[in-house]
């Protein structure tokens, strides 16, 4: 049974209606047994015991308000003429203002069912002892289908009702719900007051059933924290769901307290999350954290529908991921960090693109100024933003750096070295549909030199590093974002105001600094930084070479998850790549990308990367790969790399540690991928050649013939000398 809740039109002046407790009761032989069993009056009392289920019973048509039931008449019409007292001495006392009728609760029973209490005494008596047995008749007929039928007002019939109480269990306020045509609404009833409006401030539900629980679930809305109450879990809300007025509501309740905040799977929902989560900090609970709604449920899905879904949502709360709040204020809780944390089955691990960039954790993208990281970075935050392959793509599904593109939201791009005109230009060439503009608010780029200037997030401070107002100012933002896939700062240099080149200090404090946002967001956070040119100006051969280079303390590579680095391909690949693939020659247009680093599952192959006529990076390795080149094609292209690589005093052998195979990363891309007995067997063909195309030279001042080379190279006529560098062999 739903009460029906008051309105503006039938609020009650309570200063107008006078004592009617004075009106003289019916007169009942209080002593009178009843079957040997009872008497009048312990069948009165066991009325009042259950005062609310009788009047429920009686007139299904009423309304509690307050002490009070409230009733139009003993028929059970709407209205508020017929008031009964529901605590204290009078409880049971009822008046009709409109008769002048009254009496106790066995006088209103009577009146209801139309009888006499002078001459129907013992089947009143009967009745009420058989209802309280569980063997009640009905009334009437008409009195079942009044009980069917739900109350109604202006909005229609009232289909929830719940009740907030104070700690001590007292009734303070009642929210009811209504499905008219146009959607869902609410209408708050300030008990205490005896008003149609919350309270002030609003409390939260449940507050009895949390006043000693520890961790408290905070959800969006009475639906879903009843849901969870009824499954045994310690949960509340503020009145108004995800329209709670943050500033209004009591969060106090919840001080000292661990509190999970389970969003529903929606924008507001989470916007409310993080509202909420820092009153709820501000109120002075002791941790905060926000648990992350799988991926795979629908929109809106929230902790009522995993009840109705028959999930173990105990399990649930206990092991899935969660994002913690933190306040400037807030310690580190052991109690938080249990084993019970890491029961069941870990957490798969997530990709932002497949076998590089992982979500959760701070990556770095390391290249040479005017490779065009940022290009590839905003390519990356439109497919993520709009979860759509490039129009000139020939995959059918993002791809970025080589990988798929697996997950899609919100992206946030900070970049300090490009205006806002150069981050139009770009976009339009890298989105000539305007895709991004079907869902703008997903993807946000802020181009500082137009937003106020650079933001440092990390500065020198007198005693090291320190975090700045910005960074707080940032994050905070960042955390308010729903959805949120994507965060990148672009240099790291123009954040990070300490001396992250020599300081290992400073080098960890800001990656762990931006590792914390990482975790904190769920999302992948993205650095874009410097590499250094290799000693001697000599080309980037290996990935360890290509790890080296990326500029700064090493604290600044050790401090993250994962580095993916571009570095200009050797010129003896461009050559090769061009006339494979068909293309024209082009100056700074052929790059070698690979992750340098990583702590878990990477792909770790070296790729091509061309640069396409919209000025992005474009993936080839798969294009070299299904090049079919013929075989004297293949000999042209190691005869010159093995010729450039004895001119440079780098020469290889046929086999072994410094042999072709070994060392196939410095060679063309088409071999990158080749059998070891197919590279040797090509060189061993060459080597026996009539005359032989290849020979095995000697170093200056040896005599052991072993290094390949051309007939006319320097090995081949003994002058060949080794240079220690990038591409370094010994002898």
């Amino acid at each position: 049974m739903v009460d029906t809740p008051p309105t503006e039109d039938n609020v009650i002046d309570f200063e107008r209606w006078r004592d009617f407790n004075d009106a003289e009761p019916q007169r009942l032989d209080d002593s009178r047994p009843w079957d040997g069993a009872e008497t009048t009056e312990e069948i009165k009392t066991r009325m009042l015991v259950n005062l609310r289920g009788v009047l429920s019973y009686l007139l299904p048509g009423g309304a509690f308000q307050g002490g009070k039931f409230l009733v139009g008449d003993v028929q059970g019409n709407r209205g508020d003429s017929l008031s009964v007292e529901l605590a204290g001495p009078k409880a049971g006392m009822w008046h009709d203002f409109a008769t002048g009728e009254g009496g106790d609760i066995i006088g209103l029973w009577a009146a209801v069912s139309g009888r006499d209490t002078r001459t129907d005494f013992p089947a009143i008596m009967d009745d009420i002892r058989e209802w309280l047995d569980g063997r009640s008749r009905t009334l009437h007929d008409d009195r079942a289908a009044q009980a069917k039928a739900p109350p109604t007002d202006d909005l229609g019939p009232v289909t929830a009702k719940w009740d907030y109480h104070d700690e001590d269990g007292r009734l303070i306020a009642c929210v009811y719900r209504y499905d008219p045509p146009g959607g869902k609404q609410f209408r708050p009833w300030d008990v205490v007051n005896r008003r149609l409006k919350a309270p002030e401030p609003r409390p939260l539900y449940n507050r009895p059933g949390i006043k000693a629980a520890d961790p408290v679930v905070l959800v969006e809305g009475e639906k879903a924290a009843q849901a969870l109450i009824d499954a045994g879990i310690s949960a509340t809300t503020a009145m108004n769901g995800a329209k709670a007025p943050i500033e209004k509501t009591d969060w106090s309740p919840l001080d000292g307290k661990r509190v999970l905040i389970w969003p529903d799977k929606d924008g507001p929902g989470w916007q409310y999350a993080m509202a909420a989560g820092q009153a709820v900090l501000a109120a002075g609970a002791r941790s905060v954290s926000v648990l992350l709604p799988p991926d795979e449920k629908l929109e809106k899905w929230d902790a009522a529908d995993a009840v109705d879904d028959g999930m173990d949502v105990a399990e649930f709360i206990a092991t899935t991921e969660r994002q913690t709040l933190r306040s400037e204020n807030a310690t580190l809780d052991l109690s938080d960090w249990h084993a019970t944390r890491y029961s069941g089955d870990a957490p798969e691990q997530r990709f932002l693109v497949e076998g590089s960039f992982p979500m959760g954790m701070v990556s770095i993208l390391a290249a040479m100024g005017d490779t065009g990281k940022g290009m590839m970075t905003l390519d990356l935050a439109l497919s993520v933003a709009t979860g759509k392959a490039r129009s000139v793509s020939v995959s059918p599904e993002p791809m970025a750096f080589g990988g798929p593109v697996r997950a899609f939201g919100t992206a946030v791009i900070f970049t300090a070295e490009d205006d806002q005109g150069e981050v139009h230009r770009r976009l339009q060439r890298l989105d000539p549909d305007e895709l991004r503009l079907k869902a703008p608010e997903r993807l946000i780029v802020v181009p500082l030199p137009n937003a106020g200037g650079p933001i440092p997030l990390v500065v020198s401070g007198k005693d090291g590093p320190e975090i700045t107002p910005q960074f707080r100012m940032v994050r905070d933002q960042i955390m308010r974002l729903r959805d949120l896939k994507l965060v990148v700062f672009d240099p790291l240099a123009s954040f990070i105001h300490a001396d992250v080149t020599s300081d290992p200090a400073a080098g960890s404090f800001a990656t762990g600094l931006l590792a914390s946002l990482a975790t904190e967001t769920g999302a992948a956070v993205i650095v874009a930084h410097h590499m250094r040119k290799p000693q001697g100006n000599r080309p980037i051969a290996s990935v360890e070479q290509a790890r080296d280079a990326v500029r700064g303390t090493s604290a600044i590579v050790d401090g993250v998850r994962m580095v993916y680095a571009l570095w200009p391909a050797p010129e003896e690949h461009q050559g090769y790549i061009f006339k494979a693939l068909e293309e024209p020659f082009a100056r700074n247009a052929v790059f070698q990308g690979a992750v340098v680093k990583a702590n878990g599952p990477a792909d770790r192959a070296i790729r091509t990367f061309l640069r396409a006529p919209t000025g992005l990076l474009v993936d080839a390795t798969e294009r070299l790969r299904a090049v079919r080149r013929p075989e004297q094609d293949l000999m042209d292209a190691l005869v010159e790399a093995i010729a450039r690589a004895a001119e440079d005093g780098h020469p290889y052998t046929h086999t072994g540690g410094t042999g072709l195979f070994k060392q196939r990363h410095r060679l063309p891309v088409v071999f990158h991928d080749m059998a070891r007995n197919k590279i040797e067997g090509l060189v061993q063909e060459m080597l026996n050649g009539r005359p032989p195309i290849l020979v095995k030279g000697m170093a200056e001042g040896s005599k052991e013939l072993k290094w390949l080379d051309v007939p006319a190279g320097p090995f081949a006529r003994g002058v060949g000398r080794f240079v220690h560098g990038a591409h370094e062999t010994g002898e």
